[in-house]
């Protein structure tokens, strides 16, 4: 699990330069204050980092349910 929280931590720094720590109840859009267009662009990275499609249909709002995908997906 804590490679994949580093992996996690290590897109938002690549992708979107966010150097917050994070943890599993890290909530994206409050703790991170990430914008729609920034949840999507991290969700297009997960995408293609782990190899796996998310649906549209996913509730992701914490690091958690978004490991419990990627966990899914593969």
């Amino acid at each position: 699990m804590q490679a994949m929280i580093n992996g996690m931590q290590k897109l938002l720094k690549q992708k979107l330069n966010i150097r917050t720590d994070i943890t599993p109840n890290t909530d994206l859009r409050k703790d991170l204050e990430l914008a729609e267009w920034e949840m999507q662009y991290l969700l297009n990275a997960v995408e293609t980092k782990w190899h796996i499609s998310l649906s549209d249909n996913e509730s992701i709002g914490n690091v958690a349910q978004l490991m419990a995908v990627v966990k899914r997906g593969r």
